[in-house]
């Protein structure tokens, strides 16, 4: 980043990351692929042309002491490609060779390789990445198309700063991990947590100057401190690190997660709610001094066991498996009921959170309660968690009812 640099407001709250690239904007076309095995579609675009992902495709003001180009490639290539020269070319003739990397780029959804240009570019140039005939093979030995990617041009003078890192925040939520802050430039950004002799790198996703990541808390020591940094990379590869934060990370917990939450049965609600747990771990885990927790109210649960993979039913005392009116839990689904009505008393069509706590007070997995099932149209309908590896927010559950599953 060259110039003055950026100041920032501390009121600011920051919340989300999205790079503005536009990935319909990468595709170029290059008629001297077609000529060196290359397939034109009917678009223009020539099929097995890797895809030009960073600098962006027409990105301005990149910095001419640029660290690496980054290329999406249909499949993986040859290993022995590693080291293999593309080229660079200025909008006057010259040239700039770029030594292919072993795939490690950081961030980059699908299948990317990094390209590091073999000196200090030129100031305010046009550049073209382009892919020379047999430069390239995919694995199974085909040559990549040959022609050009794609195109940027640079800054006036080159980044000699690292970027500014403001606002580093983290928490830990219920096995996972929400970690949140700024730069003053477009970088790529990581979090590092150190535990004793362990560390963890965290991505978070594309490059960007607002950052915001949750996802499960990567393998380290339960029950013990540790320290965490965010790390931001800026084109250049300047790199600087945050101001360190302490954190406690959490006790060993079972991995079992609430998939299902049928709050509005079309039976009796004081008999045929249900919360459903799914067992994750390689063996069975016993449910015996947890907790069901609604609103107001929790019910203790008794010794059962879930198997390895499995599910269990949580379900009020006078449960009737078939009532004729709601879907029969699948055979072998493992059923726990509790002593009256689950929670306070019942769980509220209207949505309430719906927790499940180990018996020392740690939240184990939790259904927050985001969708009202009220409406009589949502009679008979259940809540269901899109994915058992996300983690405990509204994007992990379906957005409106769907028919219950139980036990499946």
């Amino acid at each position: 980043m060259s110039g003055l640099r950026a100041c920032f407001a501390p009121w600011l709250i920051w919340v989300g990351c999205s790079p503005s690239t536009d990935l319909g904007a990468e595709r170029q076309v290059a008629s001297a692929a077609t000529r060196d095995g290359g397939q034109a579609s009917d678009s223009g675009v020539v099929l097995g042309l890797p895809v030009l992902v960073d600098p962006p495709p027409e990105a301005t003001q990149v910095p001419p002491n640029l660290a690496k180009v980054i290329l999406r490639f249909s499949e993986a290539l040859q290993s022995s490609d590693a080291g293999a020269s593309l080229d660079l070319r200025a909008s006057d003739g010259t040239e700039v060779a770029l030594a292919l990397g072993d795939g490690d780029t950081g961030p980059c959804s699908g299948t990317c390789y990094a390209a590091m240009p073999a000196g200090v570019l030129e100031p305010t140039t046009s550049y073209v990445v382009e892919i020379g005939a047999d430069a390239l093979h995919f694995e199974g030995g085909k040559p990549v198309p040959a022609g050009q990617v794609g195109s940027f041009t640079t800054a006036d003078a080159p980044d000699e700063y690292a970027p500014l890192i403001a606002g580093f925040v983290m928490n830990l939520v219920e096995g996972c991990v929400q970690a949140q802050f700024a730069t003053d430039e477009s970088a790529w950004a990581q979090v590092i947590i150190t535990a004793g002799d362990q560390v963890a790198s965290l991505d978070l996703g594309a490059m960007g100057t607002k950052f915001d990541l949750l996802t499960h808390l990567p393998e380290l020591p339960a029950d013990v401190d540790a320290q965490a940094v965010a790390r931001a990379t800026d084109r250049a590869g300047n790199s600087a690190d945050s101001a360190v934060v302490t954190l406690h990370l959490p006790p060993k917990l079972p991995r079992l997660v609430i998939t299902e939450v049928l709050a509005n049965p079309a039976g009796s609600e004081y008999t045929q709610e249900f919360v459903e747990v799914e067992n994750l771990e390689a063996e069975p885990v016993s449910l015996a001094g947890m907790l069901i927790e609604d609103k107001t109210g929790s019910d203790v649960l008794p010794d059962v066991a879930v198997p390895a993979g499995d599910f269990a039913l949580i379900v009020a005392a006078n449960f009737v498996a078939d009532d004729g009116k709601d879907p029969v839990p699948r055979d072998g689904t493992v059923i726990v009921p509790v002593s009256g009505r689950i929670g306070a008393d019942g769980l509220s069509n209207a949505g309430e959170p719906v927790r499940l706590v180990s018996s020392d007070g740690v939240v184990v997995s939790q259904y927050g309660g985001w969708v009202d099932v009220s409406a009589t149209a949502w009679n008979g309908m259940s809540v269901h968690r899109v994915s058992v590896d996300a983690c405990d927010q509204p994007s992990a559950w379906t957005n409106s009812p769907e028919m219950p599953t139980p036990g499946w």
